[in-house]
């Protein structure tokens, strides 16, 4: 036998073979072993903090300045609104000032208020009658939008309060669909904020 070859078993591979006395009991501290898997740790999260905003209520410059706003904005009265016109002449009744389509192709008169309420339910009133009563010329002049006829026009009236005589009034007006809206308006870092409110006539 050759002392200098190590013996080779065929069968057993070079780490089957037993280790040299002394360090069988060292050999722990050498062999690799597969680490079992740790978790993610848990990240806290973080609450965010509540933004406060404090209003401060102000007094609008012109009424055509909520005007402007109304017919830029008509999302702010109801969601899906859109304007198709505005300053609608009606004859010796005044101008519509916005006249816009709900979601459902439903005409909506808009009227802001340049007095009392009172005085702007009679107007936004008539403008409705108006409205009725030129149904053909209405159609002609809006043919190009998806208008559903077979709904009457509907009013909203905004104005910056609203008198106990007009609810009292509204309330009795069961042929036209009324919308009174009461607008706020804020002063806000960048100008003036305008918040509607509904009414409950």
């Amino acid at each position: 036998m050759d002392w200098n070859k190590p013996e080779v078993n065929p069968g057993k591979s070079p780490t089957d073979r037993p280790l040299p006395r002394g360090l069988e009991d060292v050999s722990h501290l050498f062999l690799s072993r597969a680490q079992p898997e740790r978790p993610a740790p848990q990240i806290p999260a973080v609450a965010k903090p509540e933004l406060t905003v404090a209003l401060r209520p102000c007094p609008l410059q012109s009424r055509e300045q909520l005007v402007t706003l109304v017919r830029k904005q008509p999302n702010a009265l109801e969601q899906g609104m859109r304007v198709i016109d505005t300053n609608l002449p009606c004859d010796n009744l005044g101008s519509i000032e916005v006249l816009a389509l709900s979601s459902t192709g439903q005409l909506t008169i808009i009227d802001v208020a340049d007095g009392t309420s009172d005085v702007l339910l009679v107007r936004g009133m008539g403008h409705f009658d108006w409205m009725v009563r030129n149904n053909p010329n209405v159609r002609r002049m809006y043919a190009a939008h998806m208008i559903n006829y077979s709904l009457q026009p509907r009013l909203f009236l905004v104005a910056a309060e609203f008198s106990a005589g007009f609810q009292s009034v509204a309330r009795q007006v069961s042929s036209i669909q009324i919308y009174a809206l009461k607008y706020h308006a804020v002063a806000l870092a960048g100008g003036i904020g305008i918040l509607f409110e509904h009414v409950t006539t």
